[in-house]
């Protein structure tokens, strides 16, 4: 089971098989989302609508009402004084009306602008309207009242807009009601009459009167929001293209996930071949150990010096096995994030001088030399074990990539309250756009792939850790010679 899914990884199936089911899904987010908005939109269209009628059947309402008014409780009440040579009015309805009046008129004598009308009499008196003026006139016998049209348009809304809902009871049984109403009347670009609220552009009605009483008005109804949410269930749908967001989101959530896929299966390939190298770096040090061994238990050594050069070896690969497993330890207890200090005062150049004896067989088995510059005593606080592998990754380091022969230089410093150490070889170097990816896990350089040098990729993944540790820096320089690591920490 082990082996067929380490096979889907590798061969990257699952991966596939995934991103195609994430992508599917998309498509079928995408169009349901697409028809959501589509039915979405459709509502909108129709509740904007009905909202609309509603509100040019109440501006048309609204315009009925007032020309009532104005007929049935203004100018009727007033020719009919006028008629029975009254000028003062007697009930409460006559003395509404006669607010009207702002003078009164008998012949057409009395006011040029009724002549010319007169020549040519109608059938139905009209108001006649000269200017703000209006007149109001009878007719065989010519008797009437002279008023302005914003006086008009003062008595006959507010009233209109008090005698009973202009919108019908059966609309969402009567909930609707003239408060919900916003109402703006204007005459010659002049706000003549406005109740509170604010008029909608968008659902808005403007209605133009061009006869009657309040001919050259203009009259602006807007319905509250509160009243669309009775009139149509849920009110206008807001312009937010929700759906549309949504889509958006699945679409990041599933480029988000595919990169996540590609990036697992990069990890995938990457531990692959980490399980592979590391393999492949302990099989070196065992064959040696095991064959070396085995001629010592077989007793076929010539000679003294074929016995020292055996244990020799066997010390040597021991020592490069032990620091190797160390390495994998510590870069797990990493990635866990369980990697821990102990503290403690220590002879930092002594621990150096160790470590560079404890490298010096593996050096020499490639005829390198190291030439350490230490100090004779540096005290200072510091995890003893991770200077040792910090010291020992970086000697291994230069001289994996470094050629036959060349000498390694490692020196100890201090400056002010920083401990330096620098490790330098005659190796080919570090591009400069390697310098900081070389720190990160499983990263090797492709020139390395290509001389076959064997490596897991986690020595200066543990070397940047351990340094972390000590709340200190790790970075490399590119010097004429090779790289030079350097490392600082607080002392």
């Amino acid at each position: 089971m082990l082996e067929q899914m380490s096979w889907l990884d590798r061969e990257g199936a699952r991966t596939t098989l995934v991103a195609v089911l994430l992508v599917v899904t998309l498509l079928v987010t995408a169009f349901i989302a697409f028809r959501a908005q589509m039915a979405a939109t459709y509502h909108r269209a129709t509740a904007e609508r009905v909202i609309t009628d509603w509100t040019r059947y109440a501006a048309d309402e609204l315009a009925r009402r007032g020309q009532a008014q104005i007929e049935f409780y203004g100018a009727y009440p007033v020719l009919q004084m006028l008629a029975a040579n009254r000028t003062e009015p007697s009930t409460a309805q006559e003395k509404r009306a006669y607010t009207l009046v702002r003078r009164t008129f008998h012949g057409a004598e009395a006011d040029p602008a009724l002549q010319a009308i007169l020549r040519n009499p109608p059938n139905e008196p009209e108001p006649l309207f000269a200017g703000e003026r209006v007149l109001i006139y009878s007719l065989p016998k010519v008797l009437g009242f002279e008023t302005t049209a914003d006086d008009l348009i003062r008595f006959s809304i507010p009233a209109a807009l008090e005698v009973r809902p202009v919108l019908p009871p059966s609309l969402a049984h009567g909930k609707v009601t003239n408060d919900m109403l916003f109402v703006r009347v204007r005459r010659n670009g002049r706000v003549v009459f406005t109740t509170a609220g604010a008029f909608d552009e968008r659902l808005g009605v403007r209605k133009s009167i061009d006869e009657g009483y309040l001919q050259g008005s203009i009259v602006e109804v807007a319905i509250a929001p509160e009243a669309s949410r009775l009139i149509v269930f849920g009110g206008v749908p807001r312009e937010l293209p929700i759906y549309l967001v949504l889509l958006l989101i699945a679409t990041v959530l599933t480029a988000t996930a595919v990169l996540q896929l590609a990036r697992e299966r990069k990890l995938v390939q990457l531990r692959t071949e980490f399980v592979a190298s590391v393999s492949h770096e302990l099989r070196t040090p065992l064959t040696q150990i095991r064959m070396f061994a085995e001629t010592l238990l077989l007793d076929r050594v010539r000679s003294d010096d074929e016995r020292r050069r055996a244990l020799h070896v066997i010390d040597r690969e021991s020592r490069r096995l032990g620091q190797l497993v160390d390495n994998i330890l510590l870069f797990s207890r990493g990635e866990r994030g369980r990697l821990q200090a102990s503290f403690a005062e220590r002879d930092v150049a002594a621990l150096v001088r160790e470590s560079v004896d404890a490298f010096a067989p593996v050096a020499a088995a490639r005829r390198m030399t190291i030439a350490a510059n230490l100090p004779s005593s540096l005290v200072a606080s510091i995890d003893d074990d991770a200077l040792r592998q910090i010291v020992l990754n970086l000697l291994d380091n230069a001289g994996k990539y470094g050629p036959d022969g060349q000498q390694i230089a490692v020196t100890l410093e201090r400056e002010a309250d920083r401990l330096r150490l620098t490790v330098e070889d005659e190796g080919p170097g570090i591009p400069p756009r390697d310098r900081t990816r070389i720190w990160s896990r499983y990263v090797r350089l492709d020139r390395e792939y290509e001389r076959a040098i064997a490596g897991a990729g986690i020595g200066l993944a543990v070397v940047r850790d351990l340094v972390r540790l000590h709340r200190g820096t790790a970075r490399v320089e590119q010097e004429s010679r090779g790289a030079r690591f350097v490392i600082e920490v607080p002392v």
